[in-house]
This record gives C-alpha cells, structure tokens and sequence, in this order.
C-alpha cells in the first residue's frame, strides 16, 4: 500500500501522543512495575475486602437502631449479629440430645470474645415447646454475636462458633448447623471471593478467544489483551492498597465489579485503538501515521467513556447501602487508571510493535455491512427506527412483572453451610422459621404487673391477626400461642375448683343436717312420751297429797288420844323407865317397849306434817314442769321442722352450686382446649411463679420497661411480602394500644422483613440519586465532546431505553424460563454499570460522524457506520462475554449482573447503536447537533 506521511504534509504531532511514542519503553516497564510491586507488597485484594467488610445495612436504618437498642435494652449485645444454631435429628430429641446441647450453650456462653447473648429457649420448661418442631426431630437457639452483619468481626465470629461447635462430637443421628442471617452473609462473602480467581480466568479466555476471532492472527491481539491484563493487575492493586490504607471502603462485591469492568473497558479500548490504527493503515497511512490518527480518533472516546463510567459509579458513593458506595470509588479509581492505561501503555506497545510491523492488517475490511445498514437508514429512517424499537420493546414488556427478591439463600450453592441449616429448619419448622421478627415495645414504667400484661397481650393479639404473620411469641405466649390457664374464665374455674373440693364436706354437714333433724324428731317423740308419765305422775302425786293429808289428820287425832293416854298412865309408865332390872323382866320391858312406840307416833305425825308440806310442793312444781317440757317439745319440733327445711334447701343448693362448678370447670378447660386469646388475665400472684420468672428474664428488659416480641412470618419473609408484613407492624400496635395502660409506647422492629423494608427504601433512593447523578454527568460529558445538545440528550435516552428491553429480557430469562427472581442488587447496580458502559459506543459513533459531516449528513453517518460497525460491534460482544463470565461465580447474584449487562451490551451494540441511534440522527437531521449549526449536504466546491 501506499503510505502518506502527516509530516510531509505539514501537520504538527500532538504534544500527548508525541510524548507516549518517544517514551513507549518507560512507559511499559512503568506499568508492568506498578503491577508487580502493588500486588507483590500488598494484601491481596481478596483479604483486603474481607477486612473492610462493613454494615450490610447503615446503622441509621431503623431495622438496625431496633437491634442495637434492644441489645442496649436488654444488657445482650451490642451489635446486629443474628445467628441460629439448628439441632437436626433423624429421631424425637432426647435427654442425650438435651445433655449434648446444655454443655454446648454452656461452651458457647464461655467465649465472651465472640458470643454476646444466648437465648436459650429450649433449655426453659417454660419456653421448650415453642423452640421444639412439632414432630420433636429439630430445634433452635439464637445467638447474638459480636459485630454487625457483613463486617469481619460478625464473620470471624461467625467462624469461631463453627469451630466451638466442631470441636465435640454430637450423639449419634444429630446434626448441628450454624445458620441465620449472620453466617448468610458471612457465606457470601466467602463465596464471591472464592469464586473470584475462577470467573478472572474464564474472563480471560473469552477475551483471548473473543480477540483471536476479531483479529485472527495472535500478534495482532496483544495490545488489547497485554494492555488489559496490567491494567486488571494495576487495578486489583492500586485498589487494595488504598484500601489496606483506608483511603477506600471496599467490599468483596465490588471487587468483582471492579475486575469485571476493567477487563471488558480496557479491552474495549483496546480494540477502539486497533481499529482505527487498522483503518488508516488501510487507508494508506503510514505505521506512525496511524499511530497519531488513532491516538487522535480514539482518545476523546476513552476519556469521554471512561469518565462516563467513572463519574456514574462514583455517583454511587452517595448511597447509602454498602453494596453500592463500596463500589463507587473503588470503580472511580480504576476506571481512571484504566483510562490512563488505554491513553499510554496501550499506545505504548501498539509503538513498540509497530516497529517490527507487528499490528498491520492481514486481511482488507471495508465495512459493506454497515455501509449497507447506513444506506437503508438513510433511506427507511422511520420504519428502521420503529422495527428496532419494537425489538426492545419486546423485552421492555416483560419488566412489569419483575418481582425483586432479598433470599440470599437462592442465589448460594445448595450446599453453602448456612443453606443447610435453612434446609434442616424447613423441614420440621414453617418456613421463614429463621427468618423472624424481633419486635420490642418501651415504655416509661415497669411493666411487670397484671394490667399491663393485658396490654402487652393485646399487642401479641394484634400482630397474630394480621395477614403474613403465623406465630407471635412473647411473655404472655411464649410457646407462639395463648398461655394455658391464663385466661379469667380460667381463674374462676380455679375458684370454683377450690370451691368445689369444699362440696363434699358440704354433703356430709347437709347429711349431719338430715341425721340432726332426725334426733331432733325422737328426741319430740320421747318428750312427749315423757310428758305423758310426767303427767301421770302428777295425778298420782296429788292424789298421794291428799292421802297424806288425811293420813296426818288422821296422825294428830292418834296423837290426841295417845297424849290423853299418856297423860293417865304416866304413873305406871314412870314404874317401867325408873325400874333398873327392868331388862330383866320380861313383863317389864315389854310395857317399856309399849310406851315407847307410844312416844315415836309423836314423832310420827311430824314427819307426816314434813311430808305432807313437801309433796304439796311437789305437787304444785309437777304442772309447772309439765308446762315447760311441753314448751321444750314444741320448741324441739319446731327445731326440727327447721332442720328438715334447712337440709332440703342446703341440698338444693348443693346440687346447684355442683352444676355450677362443674360448668365454671368446663367454661375454663374449654377455653383452654380452645387456645383462645380473649379474657387474658395473670393474677398478682402469678409472678411468683417460677415459670413465670423465667420467661420475663428471657422476653422483658431488666428494669421491665421493655417487653420483646418474636414474629415468624407466613410465607416468604425475604420476598416482597415479608417487606408488605412488617409494614404493618407499628399501626397496629400504635392502634391497639391507644388509651390503654401502654398509651404512647414506642416500637422497634428488627429482623429480616424490616432488614429487607429499609433495603428496598434505601436501594430506591440511592438509584434515584445516582441515576439523576449519572445522568447530569453523562449529559454535561457528552455535551463537551458533541457541543451538542440534542445529541447530549439522545446518547443517555437511548442507552436508557434499551435497558429497559436489557432488563425485561433479564426478567424473561431468570424469573419466567429459570424461575429465579432477580436479587434486588441487579436492578440498580446493571442500571448505573450500562448507562455508563453503553454510552461509549453511541459517542464513539456519533464523534465519527461528526468528523464525517464536511462529507453532507446522510453520507457521514453511512461512512461513520461503515468504518466503526465492526470496531463497535466486536468491543461490544467482547465487553458483553466479559460480563458474561460472572455466570461462572457460585453466587448467583454476580451471575445475574454479570448476564444482565451482557444482555444490554448487545442489544445496545447490535440494535440501538446499529439502528435506533442512527434513525434518530437522520429523522432530527441538522436538529441532532443544535446549536451547531450543520448543513444537511456539503457546499459545492470551487
């Protein structure tokens, strides 16, 4: 070919480019050196980020602020860390089982360093059950660790509770898993930064292979790939040098961005750099004149480009999750650097090798293709431009249907560590069992008593009947349902219980009644009898009165007449007593004798006088006491018609209260049976029960200010539902408690629902911010290359509307044909990455263009189609299968960025680019480049 030299025409070289030519060695041992030394005397980039692992979510989230308050709250921990150790066994759990797990919390509570808190529910008769599987194979207990979840201190004792838990052996048929939010995290970490060496290397071979595709012959692909790989080298250690500095957050995630976009930027570049070396070579310039037309052509697109894709990632830095602003400077740096490197070393070797004829063009393209794409254009702009729309709007459709997803567990190996406990708690527990809520209530007085128990009760009732919420378990339910014999029906069947063993002695005083009454009726019958002797004693009595009233009249007549005897034979008696031998005679003493029973009938007739006194007051008691046993009786019957009324009544009521009791005990066990809520009552001396005692240490706040609740969800907690839950949380209780006792307390909610509320809420807003960022950046770049309004306007537009139809397509592929949702991650993080990665190649196209203007419109764009078509169309297919390789990464979180942007890629390089960019230039004709002002056909010449 014939070769024409700038210089002989009389163009001066350009400082920048004249420079890099003269100084291409330094150049390249300066790049190679900097590789070397900052990855040899430096951290590896991998250990780097897993130092720097910070906060998944900032602790100013409200999920965040709840866990740390209700750690502060409850003297537990300090930090956010939630992990559950799962207890699986091929049997009901046993005492061998319960010895192995007691010793286990006794070692896990040992580590200080590591182990905050551990709520040992199925260590408490009171709790067992509800940390017990209904088939009694599985159980749990939480943990809280020390550091927040994504930082390395949370992984680190993630690890040291792995290890305690390896160094026993458990009894034969049990497994034990680490699993929960914590180790979730702390796995995938571990996995991105396993699988990160793999999807370098598979990245790697494609460009190779994509490269020796494009260029054929393998000299010709050592500026691009040469050039890429110090430029991934510099790149992994300029960015885990500021970071082991602390100049930089960084995190495992973006270090996969990082590498990913600085492979596929810098051999994109690199290919620019080619093609437009090849295409003047074609054109007959000479080797160092194509090296300066190149470097001329390519340079405003590398700076313009890579400055887009700084600027937009950088713009990520305002965010607020670590998963974005993590990335933002790192990305930032290393683009930078990368544009340094595509603006020297790339232009260094492409020197060097030139010189030895090492980079000219084996085979001459001319670009039919494109021209003939350019011709049709120019000619149909209109029908072009809706058929290629309509191509992107068939994956645009889709996009209505996308459903984010917050599982990480879907997007690890099956068998990741952590997975495998959610494995082993799904199949004995309901699902999202490990997925749970912890909600506190605070408030400014001890709630430890009867009324506010109410209260607290009504709170767990509140959240039981909201929709998404299958179990609530707290002081007043700590087995996830009501509290058995915690209910005032309850208490009354109590009472009536104490009041019932009283029934029997009851029966028997009833019986002692009837037996009482009984006497009491015999007792009539023989009082009367004994009136009737009584009485028949008295008629016979008086009648003897009389007789001994005749009987001493009768006495005092004798007695007259014996005196009257007495007095006349007083001599002759006086013969008898004077005699001294009158015992001796016989006649003698017996006249004496005689005379003396004459003398006793004196005495006699006193006697019957005493008597006769005495009986005639007998006689006149004897009525009188008939009189009052007759009384006595009458009382006595009516006594014992009282008792006879008072048993039938007693037995009455007897009866009665028996029924009633025996329905109070019924009306209680039934509400028991039923586990219904309503009527929750804990009497005061309920807190004296031990039980009870257990569970306020484990559910209420030391000072009992603070009372905590655990919510397991219905269903998916970590997809959008869990998100629609938790959001019910606080209205509910604020309603539920309002002009109660609890009037005014203040709610905190963490957990994985409201973990995945303040993602959602920040991801929104920090794409928000950074799209409007990146956006006014992209348009103010693209402005100074094109001084164009319009086509500032156009490049962001269109790129933004083929990610629409990029991630529908996405959507199409992993929600609808795989059946993997997308991870919330993929929408903001491939919106900001193609925004700023697909506006290279439109501004690449419409530069050529406008270099190509003096040539008319319409005959410009089909040249600039012809000669950047295939330029374009390889850097885009080799970034796309750059990104492509992610697909390789055992998270498939990387895998679904990395085939998103891929998707966006091509349909950006091979329809918008191809079609929907340049319809647009023709149909706006001169309007494209307002305020320029250019002219729809070149000026005839002279």
């Amino acid at each position: 070919m014939t070769e024409h030299r700038l210089d002989d025409r009389g163009v001066k070289r350009p400082l920048i480019p004249k420079m890099v030519r003269a100084l291409a060695i330094p150049i390249i041992f300066f790049w190679g050196l900097l590789a070397v030394t900052t990855n040899a005397f430096m951290p590896q980039v991998e250990r780097v980020a897993e130092e720097l692992a910070g906060p998944m979510v900032p602790h100013y989230a409200p999920s965040q602020r709840a866990l740390l308050h209700i750690g502060e709250k409850f003297h537990e921990s300090n930090s956010t860390n939630l992990t559950m150790v799962v207890f699986e066994a091929n049997r009901p759990l046993g005492d061998q089982d319960h010895r192995y797990y007691d010793d286990l919390m006794r070692r896990l509570e040992r580590d200080t360093k590591h182990v905050q808190y551990v709520m040992d529910l199925w260590g408490k008769p009171f709790t067992a059950a509800g940390a017990q599987s209904v088939d009694g194979k599985c159980t749990y207990v939480l943990l809280r660790l020390a550091g927040d979840i994504g930082q390395i201190q949370a992984n680190q004792s993630v690890d040291a509770v792995r290890d305690i838990i390896k160094k026993d052996t458990p009894p034969p048929g049990l497994k034990v898993y680490v699993s929960g939010a914590a180790p979730l995290a702390s796995d995938t970490l571990a996995i991105a930064n396993a699988s990160l060496n793999n999807v370098t290397i598979v990245t790697i071979i494609l460009i190779l292979v994509m490269l020796l595709l494009v260029y054929r012959t393998p000299s010709t692909l050592l500026v691009p790939l040469l050039g890429v790989l110090i430029e991934m080298l510099v790149a992994k250690g300029v960015v885990s040098t500021l970071g082991h500095y602390g100049y930089i957050e960084l995190s495992s995630f973006a270090v996969n961005i990082v590498i990913a976009l600085t492979l596929g930027a810098g051999t994109d570049y690199g290919i620019f750099l080619m093609g437009r070396y090849h295409e003047a070579r074609q054109a007959g310039e000479s080797r160092e004149d194509s090296f300066y037309i190149a470097y001329k052509g390519v340079a405003p697109i590398i700076i313009g480009s890579g400055l887009t894709i700084a600027g937009a990632c950088y713009c990520l830095t305002f965010a607020r999750l670590n998963y974005f602003h993590t990335m933002g400077p790192a990305v930032a740096i290393t683009m930078l650097f990368t544009i340094a490197a595509a603006m020297t070393l790339g232009p260094a070797v492409l020197t060097v090798g030139s010189l030895f004829g090492m980079f000219d063009p084996r085979t001459s393209t001319k670009g039919f293709l494109y021209r003939r794409i350019g011709a049709s254009v120019v000619r149909w702009p209109v029908p072009i431009l809706v058929a290629s729309s309509a191509v992107v709007m068939l994956g645009a459709i889709f996009v209505p249907s996308y459903r984010q997803n917050y599982d990480d567990r879907q997007y690890q190996p099956v068998g990741a560590p952590a997975n495998l406990g959610f494995q082993a708690a799904d199949r004995h527990f309901p699902k999202s069992k490990l997925f749970s809520e912890m909600l506190m209530v605070e408030t400014d007085h001890d709630m430890r008593n009867s009324a506010d128990f109410i209260s607290l009760d009504r709170v767990a009732k509140a959240l039981i009947r909201l929709h998404g919420v299958a179990m609530v378990q707290g002081m007043t339910r700590p087995l996830g349902r009501a509290l058995e014999h915690a209910s005032i029906p309850y208490l009354f069947t109590t009472q009536g219980s104490g009041n019932g063993q009283q029934l029997p002695f009851n029966r028997e005083q009833n019986s002692n009644t009837d037996a009482q009454a009984d006497i009491q009726a015999h007792s009539v019958a023989v009082l009367r009898k004994e009136i009737g002797f009584f009485q028949k004693v008295s008629d016979e009595l008086h009648q003897t009165v009389l007789t001994v009233e005749d009987l001493k009249r009768i006495s005092n007549e004798m007695n007259e007449e014996v005196s009257n005897l007495d007095d006349f034979f007083r001599p002759v008696k006086s013969y008898f007593y004077w005699e001294k031998h009158c015992f001796d005679i016989p006649i003698c003493w017996a006249f004496r004798s005689l005379w003396d029973t004459i003398d006793h009938i004196d005495h006699l007739a006193e006697d019957i006088d005493k008597a006769e006194i005495s009986l005639a007051e007998v006689d006149k008691a004897f009525p009188q006491i008939i009189a009052q046993l007759k009384a006595t009786a009458d009382d006595t019957e009516a006594l014992q018609l009282k008792l006879v009324n008072s048993y039938g009544s007693a037995d009455l009521q007897s009866i009665q209260t028996d029924q009633t009791f025996d329905d109070l005990i019924n009306v209680g066990n039934d509400f028991d049976r039923s586990r219904s809520d309503d009527y929750f009552y804990i009497p005061h001396e309920g807190f004296d029960n031990e039980d009870v005692k257990a569970g306020m240490k484990l559910m209420m706040s030391p000072d009992g200010k603070a009372a905590r609740f655990i919510v397991t969800h219905e269903g998916d907690a970590m997809g959008p539902e869990g998100v629609e839950h938790v959001e019910q949380f606080p209205d509910a209780i604020k309603t539920i408690l309002k002009e109660t006792s609890l009037a005014g307390a203040r709610v905190y909610i963490g957990g994985s629902g409201s973990n995945d509320k303040d993602i959602k809420q920040y991801a929104m807003s920090d794409l928000l911010i950074a799209a409007i960022a990146a956006f006014v950046l992209i348009f103010l770049i693209m402005l100074f290359i094109t001084r164009s309004l319009v086509a500032a306007l156009v490049i962001p537009g269109t790129v933004a509307f083929s990610y629409a139809g990029a991630f529908g397509l996405s959507i199409l592929l992993w929600q609808h044909l795989i059946g993997l949702h997308l991870h919330w991650l993929v929408l903001p993080l491939t919106f900001i990455i193609l925004v700023a990665v697909g506006s290279d190649y439109n501004l690449l196209l419409i530069n050529r263009v406008k270099e190509e203007l003096h040539g008319g419109i319409h005959t410009g764009l089909i040249r600039a189609l012809g000669s950047t078509g295939g330029v374009v169309t390889s850097a885009g297919l080799v970034f796309a299968f750059t990104m492509l390789a992610m697909l390789t990464s055992d998270l498939r979180t990387i895998g679904q960025v990395g085939s998103t942007v891929c998707i966006g890629l091509l349909l950006d390089t091979l329809i918008v680019r191809s079609f929907v960019v340049p319809s647009i230039l023709r149909i706006l004709g001169p309007w494209f480049w307002w305020p320029t002002l250019v002219r729809p056909r070149p000026l005839p010449q002279r």
